[in-house]
């Protein structure tokens, strides 16, 4: 008897679910994931080495610590670690096209955060890796040790 009664709010407890919802910014369904192959397909298409779509390079971004970039990263990669992903540091990446974000492993909670605040901070063309370095290795791509690049779009 008490089903039959709610069953007509339904309709509006689930409006109410997705206005609660439209609240937050973005969510783990915003996460465009690629996996190493495609992500080279898009970088055989880049003026740069970096990647691109359009003319405009697209980063490979990693939000690892310094010492996990420094440890391993894929070349050519933008290190900024994931606390320091913000505001202050979006103006040096305003020039490029979009990102490919990744992490160490499969869903890397650092690589989908990241992905996610690069989302919130207006960015259009972010995709995530799917695997992150252990699905680039497995594929047989290089990384590199050292130092990070800058962030320089020019």
């Amino acid at each position: 008897m008490i089903a039959h009664l709610l069953r007509p709010l339904a309709p509006l407890a689930a409006a109410a679910c997705l206005l609660v919802a439209c609240e937050a910014k973005t969510s783990d369904r915003d996460i465009v994931w690629v996996d190493p192959a495609t992500a080279l397909v898009d970088a055989s298409k880049s003026e740069r080495t970096t990647l691109g779509f359009g003319g405009r390079s697209i980063a490979w971004l990693d939000p690892r610590t310094r010492e996990e970039f420094e440890a391993e990263h894929i070349e050519g990669a933008i290190n900024i670690p994931f606390p320091e992903l913000g505001e202050q540091t979006a103006g040096e990446l305003r020039g490029y096209g979009g990102f490919v974000v990744y992490g160490t492993d499969y869903a890397d909670p650092i690589a989908v955060s990241a992905s996610k605040r690069l989302l919130e901070m207006g960015f259009k063309d972010v995709t995530t890796l799917r695997g992150g370095l252990r699905a680039w290795r497995r594929d047989g791509q290089p990384v590199v040790t050292g130092d990070p690049a800058p962030a320089d779009s020019d």
